[in-house]
């Protein structure tokens, strides 16, 4: 039986710990709220603690000042908070999601994926008056749940102020994810935390681990990536190559700014045996797996369209080859890439650009492939494509969901029958 400390007249019983820094006085739980049952986490700063530090506690107040403040879905509440004889605690809503320090393999369309969600909260930071700087971007704090969902957590650090913010006289962050203007005490702008998610999109895609990411850092201080990534688009690496400049007058001036750059770019390149794909998100695939022999995809006669005019028309193409274009109801998945086709037509031809997204979740209801792009209305149309790709060894049978979203809105969604048969 573990020895934790006893918070039940605070009305919450503690379940087990979730991390410590013992040398700074704090301890996160993993609670239950005892009249509601709902979990939730408790960070305990303990203050009478051997080796605790004033400024942890700086830490902790500012921590719960700055997220009374915050009403966002991607950011957890603040719940409660209490002192204790031993320390003080602060009370957070429960994420059940592991770091992207712990995620493995994952696919380029879904870490371009995390950009843009880590983008929208940042954006939503820097919207706030005064606006906030997080200053401690790095993959131990942004967590990602099965469905693919954001959460950015530990303010500790975070800066509160308008346009450039200056720091403190001590340097907070963490080494390799700090812009070089943070790590010599100067003064922080917007581009400060892009730089951090920078570092941390390029720990992901070259599978480095976060207390290794100095390897990647040159004599000059730069970040050195691109031999590395072969395989990706060189507007994606330029985007990237932007985001990490060691000046923060090279980045981009804001979350919003490096938000719209990303969101049309292919971050795979284009290549000759897809060149139709020029609005495919999902071209490699996310890799789910696949089973032992030859997976095959049936595709049902039923489909449901939701549109928000009547008069739109709508067709879904499922093929094996970009070429011929021919729509099949069986797919053998030896043969690679599945692709989709969406096409929409009959839209009154104003020129205006709309954000598509498709999204593609498996047997057990698990979103397994997302990606957006930004599409054009020409002539009345739209066209958009996906693609997945069967090659792994963790696809799970049963009634796969193909959706498809306008603007956030979904207008189409499609069953389809993933076997593991011949």
């Amino acid at each position: 039986m573990k020895n934790y400390p006893d918070f039940s007249n605070y009305g919450y019983q503690i379940n087990r710990e979730l991390g410590h820094n013992r040398a700074g006085g704090r301890v996160t739980y993993l609670a239950t709220e005892i009249n509601t049952q709902k979990p939730v986490v408790i960070k305990q700063f303990q203050f009478a603690t051997r080796g605790a530090v004033w400024s942890e506690y700086q830490a902790y107040e500012q921590e719960i000042n700055l997220l009374k403040r915050l009403n966002f879905p991607n950011i957890p509440r603040y719940l409660d908070s209490f002192q204790t004889g031993a320390g003080f605690c602060m009370v957070q809503e429960y994420k059940k999601a592991p770091s992207l320090a712990t995620k493995k393999e994952l696919h380029p369309q879904q870490i371009k994926q995390i950009a843009i969600s880590v983008l929208e909260i940042l954006k939503y930071l820097q919207k706030q008056i005064p606006p906030i700087i997080h200053r401690d971007l790095k993959p131990e704090n942004i967590l990602v749940d099965r469905q693919m969902n954001v959460t950015l957590v530990d303010f500790g650090f975070a800066r509160i102020g308008g346009g450039e913010v200056a720091v403190s006289s001590v340097v907070k962050g963490t080494l390799g994810f700090m812009p070089p203007e943070q790590m010599f005490n100067r003064e922080l702008t917007f581009a400060s935390d892009l730089y951090s998610l920078g570092a941390t999109l390029i720990c992901l895609l070259t599978n480095t681990n976060s207390l290794e990411v100095g390897k990647l850092i040159d004599e000059t201080g730069s970040l050195k990536f691109r031999s590395k990534l072969p395989h990706l688009s060189e507007e994606f690496l330029n985007w990237l190559e932007k985001m990490v400049a060691p000046r923060y007058q090279d980045r981009f001036s804001s979350a919003e700014v490096a938000l719209d750059a990303l969101i049309p770019i292919n971050i795979l390149p284009i290549t000759e045996a897809n060149k139709l794909l020029q609005n495919s998100w999902l071209r490699a695939g996310v890799m789910a797996g696949v089973m032992a022999g030859v997976v095959a995809l049936l595709v049902p006669l039923t489909m449901q369209l939701f549109f928000r005019k009547p008069n739109f028309q709508t067709e879904l193409i499922v093929a094996t080859d970009v070429t011929t274009l021919a729509n099949v109801d069986t797919v053998k998945m030896n043969q690679g890439m599945v692709y989709f086709l969406v096409k929409l037509s009959e839209i009154p031809e104003n020129n205006q650009n709309y954000r598509g997204t498709c999204q593609l979740f498996d047997g057990v209801g698990a979103l397994v492939a997302v990606g957006q792009s930004t599409l054009k209305n020409t002539s009345g149309k739209i066209e958009a494509w996906c693609g997945y790709d069967f090659s792994k060894s963790s696809d799970r049978s049963g009634i796969w969901r193909f959706k498809f979203f306008v603007n956030d809105k979904q207008i189409l969604e499609r069953e389809l029958t993933v076997s593991s048969s011949l």
